[in-house]
């Protein structure tokens, strides 16, 4: 006998339908990814640099920019967005659309900064997509000449033979050159105070007139003031020996577990389809390796460093887990 009551829909075919319709959104998606992908891409790509004007990261950014712009036949705009410990920048970079036309500049800080902060503004693991390298730089290990130790091994045994005598200059404890000089400390076995700056150029200007013994900072910005014999160079963090200063050791050489670089790369937003990562990572590490591109980077004490997003994502990762142990072991509070 007909009836017109409705019958209800059994498990198997509620399943059934649901099964479809995921199967229609994930098709027409990767469909969508997919055209959107060989478009991309088709208008302004935007860079935001998470450092005021002039700096290293500003101007490495725009050399590849530049060039990143005239292989994709698109405009390649730097916006520089400082302040907050680069956070206000990379939290920008967070919230963007993650289609492939914001990336960030991401440096060490872009790791270290949430780590000293109670409020996390980003995850740098989770909240983005690794791109790609341009290169790293060593820092550098400088103390006044007043210092009496001609080496590293001598520098360690004064610290020693006098704890807390010394002041070491940083940006501040959960930066770099903050961190690399607690890191350093532990090695050794020191004790020391920390003097922080606000910025890289009133830190030097303080070790150069004595007010501090030591500072970490940049291998570039130091290397004019250690060839006139303004400051007396006693390492460098690197793995292996710079070519800018050879006869400097690497720490490592006394320090077997000691070392720090600093780095800059590329992320995107989280979600940024792989196929515009690819295409990025793929054109970015071709800039680096170019004849007339990596000698403008060795001008700026960077050597590049092409590499994929996944080892990219792994540095990522790893330098996230050394400093948080470093700051932990250091007993740094977050601010």
């Amino acid at each position: 006998m007909l009836t017109d009551t409705p019958i209800p829909p059994t498990h198997t075919n509620t399943t059934m339908k649901n099964s479809f319709v995921a199967g229609v959104v994930a098709a027409f998606a990767l469909a969508f990814a997919g055209t959107a992908s060989a478009d991309y891409p088709d208008h302004t790509i935007r860079i935001i640099v998470p450092y005021a004007p002039g700096g290293g990261a500003d101007l490495l950014t725009r050399i590849v920019g530049q060039r990143l712009s005239e292989r994709l036949k698109q405009p390649v705009v730097v916006e520089n967005e400082g302040g907050g410990s680069n956070t206000i920048g990379m939290g920008n970079v967070k919230r963007a659309e993650a289609d492939g036309y914001t990336l960030g500049v991401a440096t060490p800080v872009f790791v270290v900064a949430p780590v000293g902060l109670k409020t996390k503004p980003y995850d740098p693991v989770k909240d983005f997509e690794p791109v790609a390298m341009i290169g790293v730089t060593p820092l550098v290990l400088c103390v006044h000449p007043s210092v009496n130790a001609k080496n590293l091994k001598e520098f360690i045994a004064l610290n020693k033979s006098k704890p807390n005598s010394m002041n070491f200059a940083s940006l501040g404890s959960y930066t770099t050159q903050g961190l690399a000089a607690y890191l350093f400390n532990q090695e050794a076995g020191i004790q020391a105070t920390e003097v922080p700056y606000k910025g890289s150029a009133p830190g030097t200007a303080d070790l150069l007139a004595g007010n501090v013994q030591y500072f970490f900072n940049a291998l570039p910005s130091m290397l004019g003031y250690i060839r006139k014999g303004s400051l007396r160079a006693l390492g460098v963090s690197s793995a292996k020996r710079s070519a800018d200063l050879p006869d400097v050791p690497a720490i490592k050489e006394v320090l077997p577990n000691y070392e720090v670089t600093t780095w800059y790369s590329f992320v995107a937003p989280k979600g940024t389809p792989p196929a515009v990562v690819a295409r990025l990572n793929k054109e970015i590490n071709e800039i680096v390796r170019e004849k007339d591109i990596a000698p403008k980077l060795r001008n700026h004490g960077v050597d590049a460093d092409p590499i994929s997003p996944q080892q990219l994502g792994k540095l990522y990762e790893t330098e996230l887990a050394k400093w948080t142990k470093v700051a932990k072991d250091a007993k740094l509070k977050p601010e």
